[in-house]
């Protein structure tokens, strides 16, 4: 696997949701061994509150970890995709429903326009979510053409956390001609994994409505990562419901992979 995630960026307004993303980026970064940047997008002439910048030392101090601050002035949305070209990030971290802090930008339509904006992976954390280690990662599969895309990122971070992957064919549909290639998918999944040294448990749902299987599947396991693709077209269009519906109820944290994102077609191999 040649693709490495090498640079990460990580939205800071030094609300709660804010705070739970930068460690968990810190700590992701560190396993990776990748640049970390921390944006705080403000608005003009304000001044940066003293909070942010010692948050950030002292989150820096406590992951050994070099942090590079970025100060910019705008709409977040706007402002991180820019940065996302600027230092060319493989991973995009945000805090979500932010309701304290300096800046709640993070609610809502900002945290889904960030990842309907973004070429590369995003995670989207919200304040709820549980300091749960990310031993165990939640991997649905369904019937679309992209959903195997994000198979090699699931790879990626599964060995660099050493964790379990949890394959979950899932669909509301329950069509054999549909059971069979979700199950031949899910099949392919467990064994591109277990070439790379990972140890994977296979489920199938047939049904169900995805977005709550997923959601219920991910607390069983107590999982420390969902990992989806996302469709949106536009910034006019916020993403599918299934993604929307997952982001904004899911305790834990989601990685969002557009289906644009080229950086590692291909190399799911089947």
């Amino acid at each position: 696997m040649d693709f490495k995630i090498q640079n990460i960026l990580v939205g800071f307004d030094y609300s709660l949701s804010a705070q739970i993303a930068l460690k968990k980026a810190a700590q992701t970064a560190k396993r990776l061994e990748a640049k970390l940047h921390a944006a705080y997008i403000g608005t003009q002439n304000a001044s940066i509150p003293d909070e942010i910048k010692k948050f950030i030392t002292e989150t820096s101090t406590e992951f050994g970890l070099d942090i590079e601050f970025i100060e910019r002035h705008g709409k977040v949305y706007k402002e991180i995709s820019i940065l996302e070209r600027e230092i060319g990030a493989d991973l995009i971290i945000v805090g979500t429903h932010g309701s304290e802090g300096w800046q709640p930008f993070w609610i809502g339509s900002n945290a889904f326009r960030i990842v309907a904006a973004s070429n590369c992976p995003v995670i989207t954390i919200q304040e709820t979510t549980k300091d749960t280690s990310l031993t165990d990662i939640l991997l649905p599969l369904d019937d679309s053409e992209t959903t195997r895309q994000k198979v090699p990122y699931a790879a990626i971070i599964a060995q660099a956390f050493n964790a379990k992957v949890h394959v979950l064919s899932v669909s509301k549909g329950k069509g054999p001609v549909l059971k069979n290639r979700l199950k031949r998918y899910g099949k392919q999944t467990v064994e591109y994994m277990a070439e790379r040294g990972i140890d994977t448990t296979f489920k199938a749902m047939f049904g169900v409505k995805p977005p709550k299987a997923i959601l219920d599947y991910s607390k069983e396991l107590r999982a420390g990562l969902i990992i989806m693709m996302t469709d949106t077209e536009s910034l006019s269009v916020v993403m599918g419901s299934y993604a929307q519906e997952i982001i904004n109820n899911s305790v834990v944290p989601v990685m969002s992979i557009h289906s644009r994102d080229l950086a590692i077609a291909g190399s799911v191999g089947y």
